[in-house]
């Protein structure tokens, strides 16, 4: 029996729709894939790769069709349009093919990971199959604000119950389809919730390795046997990849939407997702090298900052520092770093730079083994809320737990991270500093001043701290960064 499967390619999300279409092509022995093509750029790329078991389509077509979908089309921005166009979409090809008995929706993100077959074998004679977003206990509360179902995946059979469902969803979606919860409605997930009790014959699939994503795996326990992923005892079959975000090749943020992955889901689920972009990558650029252009991380807000060299091969058995430096630092950096240069043969340094003229000046002069955080990809609310509460160095001040927790979080090679202020400086090999570290979960150094000082600023100094990479030096980072951030004034 043939699987018929539709999406949408966008210039943005054509890397991942590429990366789901390999995964078809491994993981489903007879199947069809119709890609419906954003923009013409996208199209013709497309027709130059040939690819098979595929059909693509205009999205022109789809809106000369439809001229209601076309009308509202200047009153979405290119995300809520795609979401508007589902339902236009899969109507246009039953419309169209009437080969197909039935058709998937899958959100250009997806990839599988197992035999698809499973997918069919428990949809069965259901009109309509959904898979739901599991949020349970204490997070009940977000299926009323994001829905009980993710459309991330969507089956829908060619009978009178289905395309009258469809038929309804377009209406809706048309009318209102927004990046924002609003009287009950997001995107076009709130519209589903009620599919079980409004249409009939709608199936729920039981099993969690159908469009699961990072907030199930979360939520749940993972498992690897033989080279297959298990949640909670089920196959994983299709993983939903929303919120990731592809930067350079090199640096990736895994989701932009808060959930945090584990070390193994990392490295289970995410590190081949990368490696097969950065393959689908290098393929679009061999065939036309102007499509993507490299972006650089800097200016935006990353939730879950990975850095693939770092734990892969490129930065193993590191000395691993990080430092903070702003415009007026800058020349003072630049000696620490040939201080660390001079008196560490292996070194990584990481470097979070305050400003713009920072980060571009030390871009430019690539230097070895150095990694530029630009402090905007930390800079979440909290951080923002206090900022023009603080000076200059009382924000660096404050920095310094937020800094070190984020790059240690997702870089699971990373095995601890050691601060130094910019003023800093090695005057001899940097084993004599680790020698002292031994095997404490945090390295942190006496203030050699009198006791009536060290009562006003502190027993110890913090221009110079480590953290290993383990829970109990996990309890007190975070402890250290939530006291910085109620209070850190000089």
């Amino acid at each position: 029996m043939k699987h018929y499967y539709c999406t949408t390619y966008s210039k943005d999300y054509i890397y991942k729709g590429l990366v789901l279409y390999n995964s078809l092509q491994k993981y489903d022995k007879d199947f069809h894939f119709f890609i419906i093509c954003v923009q013409d750029e996208v199209k013709y790329l497309l027709e130059k790769m040939e690819l098979s078991n595929v059909t693509l389509i205009s999205m022109k077509n789809i809106e000369n069709e439809d001229l209601e979908l076309a009308n509202i089309k200047s009153t979405r921005n290119d995300k809520e349009y795609i979401w508007t166009s589902k339902a236009s979409i899969m109507l246009y090809l039953l419309n169209h093919f009437s080969e197909l008995d039935h058709i998937i929706w899958l959100d250009g993100d997806t990839a599988f990971l197992s035999d698809t077959q499973p997918i069919f074998d428990e949809w069965g004679n259901y009109s309509v199959f959904l898979t739901e977003e599991q949020y349970k206990g204490k997070y009940e509360w977000l299926s009323k604000i994001y829905g009980v179902y993710n459309t991330g995946f969507m089956g829908f059979k060619r009978d009178q119950n289905a395309l009258r469902c469809l038929q309804w969803f377009r209406e809706k979606l048309i009318d209102w389809c927004f990046d924002k919860p609003e009287k009950g409605r997001w995107s076009d997930q709130m519209y589903v919730n009620d599919w079980v009790t409004r249409f009939g014959n709608v199936g729920v699939a039981g099993n969690l390795g159908i469009n699961a994503n990072l907030y199930i795996a979360s939520q749940n326990t993972v498992t690897k046997e033989d080279d297959n992923l298990y949640i909670n005892g089920d196959k994983l079959i299709l993983f939903h990849y929303y919120g990731f975000k592809y930067f350079n090749g090199n640096e990736f943020d895994l989701c932009a939407h808060g959930h945090f992955p584990t070390d193994q889901i990392i490295q289970w689920l995410f590190v081949p997702y990368i490696q097969a972009c950065n393959e689908v990558m290098d393929i679009i650029s061999r065939i036309d090298k102007d499509f993507y252009y490299k972006q650089t991380p800097n200016g935006r807000t990353i939730k879950n900052y990975f850095n693939l060299a770092s734990n892969i091969d490129r930065y193993e058995d590191r000395y691993n520092f990080c430092t903070i430096i702003s415009e007026k630092d800058l020349s003072e950096g630049l000696d620490f770093y040939n201080s660390l240069t001079k008196h560490a043969e292996k070194n990584c340094l990481w470097i979070c730079c305050l400003d713009d003229i920072t980060y571009s000046t030390l871009a430019n002069m690539e230097l070895e083994n150095v990694i530029l955080i630009d402090i905007k990809n930390i800079e979440e609310q909290e951080l923002l809320n206090i900022k023009n509460t603080r000076s200059a160095s009382e924000y660096l001040w404050t920095l310094k737990a937020p800094l070190i927790y984020y790059i240690l979080k997702n870089n699971y090679n990373i095995h601890y991270m050691i601060y130094a202020d910019p003023d800093a400086r090695f005057d001899s090999n940097v084993t004599n500093a680790f020698s002292k570290w031994k095997e404490n979960p945090i390295f942190i150094w006496k203030n050699e001043i009198d006791q009536d000082n060290q009562r006003e600023y502190g027993i110890n100094l913090t221009s110079l701290i480590g953290f290993k990479r383990e829970k109990d030096a996990f309890n007190f980072l975070w402890m250290w960064r939530d006291k910085c951030i109620k209070g850190c004034y000089d």
